[in-house]
């Protein structure tokens, strides 16, 4: 019966041209906001792979020389891209692709897609998932308004009502009937775009079924929370013109205003120091050479430590020692310091991600990007392997300077190929979905709250229409 319901309600609703239309011109532009990313990021993704294979043959291709110095030139580490990025690129336009590792430094990540963006390009199509986010309440409210007002407008409402066997049971029709045209229009094409484009490729595995799994689920809640919420409303109000213009002002501020206003509260209530800052402090705290009187007494320790009284009686290398102290010593620093910044970028992320209980695109679109792995999160993961290897890879070249000492007299040791290639690839792995705070809850608990939310208006209003 209520299949039946549902069929009759969506036909009636695509009868009318501004609605077929609307939802038409909808999913085209959803589709080709998909196709537009999903071609760049291939591009990017193409270029990435060729660079590092280049770094790659670069590092296993230099002549012999001291450890230390070849550190010094080191590679790139690129972050790979990941299969649903297409779907939501979030931040990744907005943040380095690539780490520089050199011995001394931990170095911002380099090339920001769009700073390097031409105009048009930065004006270019926005991404499925925010153009979802932007349009799902508009539709929604627009079938609303047709699925209740317009009969009531027309003075059948009456007699609809009058016939119905239940109120509830008309009134949820409509209601599935709008959510099933607007997450056709809006999720799906891009959607199932990008199941087949990563199965073309090869790419599905358990995460990347899962992480596809979750953002659909994310993206058809939403719709469901808008739906209900578009229909409580009209269903309740006489008036129709006054329904739907307090649905379009309800969208501009909980969908549109909202959201930035809340971005706007994390950043002033909890400020970045300016990357001038960060790194006066590194150079501070952490310099890639001693000052006279540090180095004494860094010596000093060295030989305490070896259990000698002169520099000749080190068992190792003095100047691999001291790279190898100075190194390790940043290490604590960049912890502190650099992890810092990163720790209060991701608690900004957790203050705008409170105010999801003003807007449920808040929430949306943090699990959205969580499940695309394009967020802080996933980014972070990144920097954090990358510093991981080239830590390994400078630690290990000091190490070599360390373990020659009086090997090259009159002049430094150097190293060969044999050496080089017992650095392995810069591989990162992205976290899998299902580990511990990759999906924040906090998230999660807001979209269900809004939807138990929308549920409770749309019984509500139910059970109280009237003609």
């Amino acid at each position: 019966m209520i299949a039946s319901l549902v069929r009759m309600e969506a036909t009636m609703m695509l009868r009318e041209r501004r609605i077929a239309g609307a939802l038409a011109t909808a999913a085209v532009l959803v589709l080709l906001a998909w196709a537009w990313a999903s071609a760049g990021l291939l591009r990017e993704d193409a270029a990435k792979r060729e660079v590092a294979a280049a770094e790659r043959a670069r590092w296993l291709g230099q002549e012999a020389k001291d450890p230390h110095s070849a550190a010094h030139y080191s590679i790139h580490a690129f972050k790979p891209i990941l299969p649903l990025a297409a779907l939501d690129p979030g931040i990744e336009p907005f943040v380095g692709q690539s780490v520089w590792l050199e011995a001394h430094h931990q170095n911002d990540p380099l090339y920001r897609p769009q700073a390097d963006a031409s105009r048009l390009q930065r004006a270019g199509l926005p991404n499925p998932a925010a153009l979802s986010l932007l349009l799902a309440p508009l539709l929604a409210f627009l079938l609303a308004h047709a699925a209740v007002s317009s009969a009531r407008e027309r003075g059948s409402w009456r007699f609809v009502l009058a016939g119905a066997a239940s109120p509830l049971r008309m009134l949820s029709a409509k209601a599935i009937a709008a959510w099933a045209l607007v997450s056709t229009a809006l999720v799906l094409p891009a959607f199932v775009g990008m199941a087949v484009a990563v199965a073309t490729r090869g790419e599905w595995d358990a995460d990347t079924a899962a992480r596809a799994a979750g953002w659909l689920l994310v993206a058809l809640a939403y719709v469901a929370i808008v739906v209900l919420l578009g229909i409580a409303v009209v269903a309740r109000m006489r008036a129709t013109r006054l329904a739907v213009a307090g649905l379009f002002v309800a969208w501009a501020v909980v969908f549109v205003a909202v959201p930035r206003w809340a971005s706007d509260a994390a950043i002033r209530a909890l400020p970045l120091p300016s990357g001038q800052e960060v790194r006066a402090q590194l150079l501070a705290e952490a310099p890639a050479y001693w000052l006279a009187d540090e180095a004494k007494a860094r010596r000093a320790e060295l030989l305490h430590r070896h259990g000698v009284d002169s520099v000749e009686a080190l068992p190792v290398d003095l100047r691999g020692a001291e790279l190898d102290a100075a190194e390790r010593h940043s290490h604590g620093v960049f912890d502190r310091v650099i992890g810092g910044y990163q720790q209060r970028m991701a608690e900004q992320d957790g203050h705008f991600r409170r105010w999801a209980a003003l807007s449920p695109a808040i929430a949306a679109g943090a699990l959205s990007q969580a499940f695309a792995g394009t967020d802080f999160g996933h980014h972070r993961a990144f920097v954090v392997a990358a510093e991981s290897y080239r830590r390994a890879l400078v630690n290990r070249m000091n190490a070599e300077v360390m373990q020659h000492a009086g090997d090259a007299p009159g002049g430094r040791y150097q190293a060969d190929a044999s050496l080089w290639r017992q650095i392995p690839d810069f591989v990162h792995r992205p976290p899998r979905i299902m580990d511990d705070g990759v999906v924040d809850p906090v998230a999660w608990g807001s979209i269900a709250a809004w939807l138990a939310l929308a549920l409770a208006a749309f019984l509500w209003s139910a059970r109280r229409v009237r003609p």
